[in-house]
This record gives structure tokens, C-alpha cells and sequence, in this order.
């Protein structure tokens, strides 16, 4: 199995694990896809949908979506691979059926362990290890995230801390004069490091404190045995994670589809 399919499938795994750190949130978790809505509403992040298997017909996944999504009266995106064969039906049904293209991401990956920064004065790293860590990095999210448009109700469900701690998964802190402010995770399935949620606090940015904890993420991920590492990139952090070496492989389009009542 090629690395691209791989990353695919280790974004698809990370979301399952993320959507149960949510106990509001309701998954319909099937071979050929996988659905997921969170407690918050917000139709392109807390409820999606994945393709898991290329070959599952993409117009009975819409239809299972909108009807998930839609007894729940929530909108929903659909995580598409831009630029790779194996998507080209999914992105063609989803535009038939009126789903509206929301968001572009880049899908990059990285072959071997990056260096590690040097910290700014004042500033340490640690790796997440408790409950109260966990709610420190929730908070970095939310403020991080607004940035990029992300409203904080898009964090707000994720209160059970315990899959943070799991064998798979290392999440880190950088805290600047004892306090945190910036923030990375990876999450270790088909032989990928997945890194997410990656944010650091506006006050704290220009510190190098963004790549210092990716950098932590993504050498976990290795160590962990993984063989590649993954991330999908935000306008902002694209350039730092080119400059650690990390190449764009495709795009991931999201394509929404309204909530009932606006439909």
C-alpha cells in the first residue's frame, strides 16, 4: 500500500479516535466509510464524512450521510482527494448532488525525523501525561483556531482526555513563561504519524514555538514506529512545515452539504 493511501487512512483512523474523545458525539463506523458527528454543529470539521474503502460507491456513502447527518439536522463535508484517481467519482457525485466546496487543505508528508529547534528563553516543552494537560491543550485550540475561523464550539465536546494518553498518541505542550501556548499531537496507525491539531497562540507566534512542537509531534511518531508522517496544512502553517522538509502529495477538498432546513 503506496504512502498517500496510507495518510488517507491514518486521517480517517485519527478522526475516529477524536470523534471518541467527544461523548456527545455519534459515529457510524462501516468498511467503506466512516461518519462522525461531534456535539457541536459546525458542518466542516465536527461532522464529516470519509471514504475509508476506494471502492465503495460514492453516491450510497451521500445518501447514508444525508441521511445520518440529516436525522441529527446537521449539515456535513465530505473529505475528498483532490488530484488522486481514487477520489475523482466521490468529487463528481458530491458536486452533482449540490455539495458546495468549502475548503482546500494540503496533504503533505515526511519520510524521517526533522531536527530539533532550540527554544526562545522562557519557553519549555513537555509531553501531555494528565486530564489537566489535556484541557491546557483544548484551550490553546480554541484560541489558535480562531484565527483560521474555527469557532470554539468545534472543541468544546472533546472532555474525554483518556484517548490522549493511548500507546498510539503523543500530544504536546510548549509553555512561554509558564504558560502554554502552543500545541501538536500525533496519532500512530497504518505505520503514519499523523500530526494534528498543530496551533500556537497569536501572542506567541514569530518564537519558533509552532515548528518546536511539531517538530516534538512528528519525531514521536517515529519513534512510536511509524515510517511516515502526515499533516494536512493551514494557510499559515504550510511554510514552516515545507521549511522542516514535509512535500505536498495532494489536496484535500471539503465538500459541504447544507443542513436540512437550509437545504
Amino acid at each position: 500500500m503506496d504512502g498517500t493511501r496510507r495518510a488517507h487512512l491514518n486521517l480517517i483512523d485519527s478522526s475516529r479516535l477524536l470523534f471518541g474523545l467527544d461523548p456527545g458525539a455519534e459515529i457510524e463506523d462501516e468498511p467503506g466509510w466512516l461518519l462522525g458527528a461531534g456535539s457541536a454543529s459546525h458542518p466542516v470539521i465536527s461532522n464529516a464524512a470519509f471514504r475509508r474503502d476506494d471502492g465503495a460507491d460514492p453516491e450510497e456513502l451521500l445518501a447514508h450521510a444525508k441521511e445520518f447527518f440529516g436525522a441529527r439536522e446537521r449539515g456535513f463535508s465530505v473529505w475528498c482527494r483532490d488530484g488522486q484517481d481514487e477520489d475523482g467519482d466521490i468529487l463528481a457525485a458530491a458536486d452533482a448532488a449540490g455539495l458546495q466546496f468549502v475548503y482546500a487543505m494540503p496533504e503533505m508528508t515526511l519520510g524521517a525525523q526533522v531536527e530539533t529547534p532550540d527554544l526562545p528563553p522562557g519557553a519549555e516543552l513537555r509531553r501531555l501525561t494528565a486530564g489537566e494537560e489535556a484541557e491546557d491543550y483544548w484551550k490553546v485550540a480554541i484560541a489558535s483556531y480562531a484565527s483560521l475561523g474555527f469557532p470554539p464550539e468545534v472543541f468544546a465536546g472533546y472532555s474525554d482526555h483518556s484517548g490522549l494518553l493511548a500507546g498510539n498518541v503523543a500530544a504536546f505542550l510548549a509553555y512561554l513563561d509558564g504558560e502554554p501556548v502552543a500545541i501538536a499531537m500525533t496519532i500512530v496507525s497504518e505505520g503514519v504519524a499523523g500530526v494534528y491539531w498543530v496551533g500556537t497562540l497569536e501572542q506567541a507566534r514569530g518564537k519558533g514555538l509552532g515548528r518546536a512542537v511539531t517538530a516534538a509531534a512528528t519525531n514521536a511518531g517515529f519513534e512510536l514506529g511509524a515510517d511516515l508522517a502526515s499533516l494536512q496544512a493551514s494557510p499559515m502553517g504550510k511554510p514552516i512545515y515545507e521549511a522542516m522538509g514535509y512535500e505536498t502529495v495532494f489536496e484535500y477538498r471539503l465538500m459541504m452539504a447544507s443542513p436540512p432546513q437550509s437545504a
